[in-house]
């Protein structure tokens, strides 16, 4: 089967679906999967309507989707942290890459900086909105316990994640502040997170690949 175009984005929804199987574009590159599983355990949902609905679309337009997350994350300097920190304008500190030394401000005008630059209109924000913040440190996506606990206890004034679950790093944040410590974290959420850097893997990808066309279909915020 033949290539006739490469669409990239972060969440292959049927919306993102839609859009590249009108543009043409039948491989599509995701930075999480088509059928809402990390690990592609369909066991679950193989007998939903939507299951079938959403797989026979793919089937209908001969579209194959890719999940190149790992790959993507894997790479040096990751892929998703180089685009996300490209559409801040945010340098990391020398010797880091997701340590940002930002001018002097607030957790607040942290905050509208995010939304605004990342088009973000439902980010979530834990602590002081006065806190003087000049060090942020950043996981985008989904940020586990463990690094997100690492991240806080670091020299930040600030963390800035994807998400994370509620009763961990979210919890976490709320007592280290109930308890005196000067720390902020702002959530983005996942599809804020990601998009920048998906967008940055589209001109990754067009670098070199020449004989189809390939483009970054931004999805909408949920």
């Amino acid at each position: 089967q033949a290539v006739t175009g490469v669409a990239v984005m972060a969440l292959a929804t049927m919306e993102g679906l839609n859009a590249a199987a009108a543009a043409g574009r039948n491989l599509v590159i995701t930075y999480d999967p088509a059928f809402w599983s990390t690990n592609d355990d369909l066991a679950q949902v193989k007998a939903q309507a939507l299951f079938a609905q959403k797989r026979d679309f793919l089937r209908a337009h001969s579209m194959v989707v890719f999940n190149l997350l790992d790959h993507w994350r894997d790479r040096m300097p990751d892929g998703i942290t180089t685009g996300m920190a490209q559409a801040l304008a945010w340098q990391p500190e020398t010797g880091t890459a997701n340590l940002f030394r930002r001018p002097q401000g607030t957790l607040l005008t942290l905050a509208q900086e995010l939304g605004a630059k990342l088009n973000d209109k439902t980010l979530r924000v834990v602590g002081d909105p006065a806190l003087p913040v000049s060090l942020v440190a950043t996981n985008f996506g989904d940020t586990s316990r463990a690094a997100g606990l690492a991240l806080l206890n670091g020299p930040c004034d600030a963390l800035v994640v994807g998400y994370a679950h509620e009763w961990e790093v979210v919890e976490y944040a709320q007592d280290m502040i109930s308890a005196g410590r000067k720390k902020g974290l702002v959530l983005l959420g996942q599809q804020a997170s990601v998009e920048s850097g998906m967008k940055y893997c589209a001109a990754w990808l067009a670098a070199f690949i020449k004989d189809v066309p390939v483009m970054h279909i931004p999805g909408s915020e949920p």
